[in-house]
């Protein structure tokens, strides 16, 4: 194996695996692969994404900390700690409730580039999900596109992918290193143009 092999290889596990996608699976693969498939980028919504969805569903769930320590006559004058306790509970299955919903949209939420195909696997709900494919030949255009200063320090961003069929979107949302992976997709496809031309000269 040569130096730019080398280089390749190492370059799609940086796009492929981020530090904490090793929770969740042990190695790269999906379902309905083709024979001689090979995966290019395997990858999920960066997990800064994943973090403030949690951070946010921890802080909520210190709100009724903050109502005893606030209303804590009021609840023994009225002898409301049944009540409230009730409540209480209700309220943090709710926020445990969203924060694994959150997660397992996560976790779910997959984008594959093969050297043949484009897939988007979209969780909807817990038991129903999406899944859209788009063939490297049908891809026209890509563009990435970074917002705001935490997208831009962290790296990470929405790739588009425009096809000449206006009824299907390819949106790569909040993903790592979109710039990379805009250039392994755009290489994959031309990789497929010039198999094609060679074959048709032969």
């Amino acid at each position: 194996m040569n130096k730019e092999e080398t280089k390749n290889i190492i370059s799609i596990k940086e796009i492929s695996r981020g530090w904490l996608d090793s929770l969740f699976s042990s190695h790269i693969n999906f379902e309905d692969k083709r024979e001689n498939e090979r995966i290019i980028v395997f990858t999920r919504r960066h997990w800064f994404v994943l973090l403030t969805t949690v951070a946010g569903g921890f802080l909520m769930s210190l709100l009724p900390f903050v109502l005893v320590i606030l209303g804590a006559e009021i609840l023994v004058q009225y002898n409301l700690s049944a009540i409230f306790t009730l409540f209480w509970s209700l309220y943090i299955m709710s926020v445990w409730y969203f924060i694994f919903y959150q997660l397992t949209m996560y976790v779910l939420d997959t984008w594959i580039v093969t050297n043949q195909r484009v897939i988007d696997i979209m969780q909807i709900r817990f038991f129903s999900r999406k899944v859209s494919e788009l063939n490297l030949e049908s891809i026209q255009d890509i563009s990435v596109n970074t917002t705001g200063i935490i997208q831009s320090y962290f790296n990470f961003g929405n790739v588009e992918i425009q096809t000449a069929a206006a009824a299907q979107r390819f949106l790569f949302e909040e993903v790592p290193h979109p710039l990379d992976i805009k250039d392994k997709i755009m290489e994959a496809a031309n990789d497929i143009e010039n198999t094609s031309i060679y074959e048709i000269k032969k």
